[in-house]
């Protein structure tokens, strides 16, 4: 009755003051960003005003994102029966300027909630202004059925219910379907760290892990000299990039070492070592490399382009890393990369929340093996402003609290572009998007196996009727087909889980 009664009275005060309509407090999901400005939702798909309502199956982590819209810190805690709670205040971000049009659609100026501090404990309670997250991670052997626990926020108490399905997904690091590029250099300056120390090789060792844990794997380009110690970074990927040297009989030698080294394993290697080729000579270049590849390492080492299909590459034995490649060619060759409507949500701060959730969604429909994010930890933007002889170098660190514009090239701009964690190996609310879709994706992936693909595909088809594929171009930029509220995706997360139950019933029946 606490509860309500304060819930009541908040919204009526604010109402005789003026404030902006909407409560004063809501509880949503990690797909859901405002800015600081904006009221706060109406409705939850997990919260009514009164109590919190989750649901998951086992194996899977739910995201809770706690927002006030009265000014001042407080003190918000979050307990659940039979699962792991790890508390998080928010930080936000200022957008003094609006991300070109090269992203699709801009949210416009303000601040944003992105940054993740962790709680001390871990489990918190965790003292936050406008906004507080949880990961609610539920054991892979939790028993199936209601569990209860709280939220407490303002010193209110408001119960938990949250219903574990007798559903068991994988853990989500142990096979990653995305990588996440980074420049290890990036790391060791920001930590204070030489490049190339014990020190600066663990705390790469934490910032991986920390990306492993919301289903990413993050590392920079093997090479064979440090292949054993990346090889932790890697495990359980279906595809390990590495780094190709410069002229034809080093790059054969080395494709045959990756070879001899992954017979091994049921990995295989691939390599980018022309980056997004504009230029005819460079798809030509290209070409030649990947025939070079393949006759020294068959099909253990491939050869990616960042480029879609075109007449230079002919029938060059090349996995091609692009939106139109999708949907074409082999299943486990249709890669891409990044994003911007219509073709997949972007990673930028300054868009809607579901954009990072699309790509599971998307991938998904698609079949897309690996999803490349170009940089995970762009902390200095070496190749829009810095470069030297026309190569990239360090440039100053970004004051990201003060302008999240980490890509500028004076053309094209973005807010946060490259940036899913931070320094002190903070996670991102973004980051904790994508993982969300990530998870769509793995109860879909389920469902398939249990109902078959058409089952699975009706649902992923109805939020995502297009996006990969020819004709999803970035000029001119429009909304993707999606739609950009969380309530419509947890929807779908819904009726997936809904399948999936029905599913298993009717095999359990005799």
């Amino acid at each position: 009755m606490r509860a309500a009664a304060l819930v009541v009275a908040t919204i009526a005060t604010a109402c005789q003051a003026g404030a902006p309509p909407g409560p004063l407090l809501q509880v949503v999901g990690e797909s859901t960003r405002l800015r600081a400005d904006e009221p706060l939702p109406i409705g939850s798909p997990f919260f009514d005003g009164r109590e919190l309502t989750l649901r998951a199956a086992r194996g899977e982590i739910l995201g809770v994102l706690v927002l006030r819209a009265v000014a001042g810190d407080s003190e918000i805690g979050l307990r659940v029966d039979g699962a792991l709670v790890r508390a998080y205040r928010v930080d936000e971000l200022t957008v003094a300027r609006a991300s070109t049009d090269m992203y699709g659609p801009s949210r416009g100026r303000g601040r944003y909630p992105d940054r993740l501090e962790p709680a001390t404990p871990a489990s918190g309670p965790v003292v936050a202004g406008r906004a507080a997250f949880f990961d609610v991670e539920v054991a892979i052997d939790a028993s199936p059925g209601d569990h209860d626990g709280e939220l407490v926020v303002d010193g209110a108490r408001y119960p938990v219910h949250l219903r574990v399905e007798p559903i068991t997904l994988p853990p989500l690091g142990a096979h990653p379907r995305v990588w996440a590029y980074y420049d290890a250099r990036e790391i060791a300056r920001a930590d204070g760290i030489a490049p190339g120390t014990d020190a600066a090789w663990q705390a790469e060792r934490r910032y991986a892990a920390m990306f492993r844990r919301y289903g990413v794997m993050a590392t920079p380009e093997l090479t064979l000299d440090d292949a054993d110690r990346r090889a932790e970074a890697v495990a359980g990927a279906r595809f390990v990039p590495i780094l190709l040297p410069s002229g034809r009989a080093a790059i054969e030698a080395t494709a045959r070492a990756w070879a001899t080294r992954l017979a091994r394993t049921d990995q295989i290697g691939f390599a980018i070592p022309i980056d997004e080729p504009k230029r005819v000579g460079d798809q030509l270049q290209a070409r030649a490399i990947a025939d070079w590849v393949h006759a020294a390492a068959g099909d253990r080492v491939w050869l990616a382009v960042t480029d879609r299909p075109g007449w230079p590459y002919a029938d060059a034995p090349i996995v091609f890393i692009s939106p139109e490649a999708p949907g074409t060619g082999p299943v486990d060759q249709r890669w891409t990369y990044n994003g911007a409507p219509p073709i997949a949500g972007s990673m930028i701060l300054d868009t809607d929340g579901v954009a990072l959730r699309t790509w599971g969604w998307i991938a998904y429909r698609w079949r897309v093996p690996l999803w490349y994010v170009w940089e995970a930890l762009y902390w200095s933007d070496r190749y829009g402003q810095a470069r030297v002889g026309g190569h990239s170098v360090l440039a100053p660190l970004t004051d990201l609290d003060r302008d999240a514009i980490t890509y500028d090239d004076g053309e094209d701009r973005g807010n946060l572009d490259g940036v899913l964690a931070y320094p002190g190996v903070r996670p991102s609310l973004r980051l904790a998007a994508l993982r969300r879709g990530l998870e769509d994706r793995a109860l879909l992936d389920a469902l398939e196996t249990c109902a078959g693909r058409d089952a699975a595909d009706t649902l992923a088809r109805a939020l995502v009727p297009t996006a990969l594929g020819p004709g999803t171009g970035r000029s001119p930029p429009v909304a993707g087909s999606w739609p950009i509220e969380e309530g419509a995706w947890e929807a779908g997360r819904q009726r997936t889980l809904d399948a999936l139950i029905a599913c298993n019933h009717r095999r359990a029946t005799p």
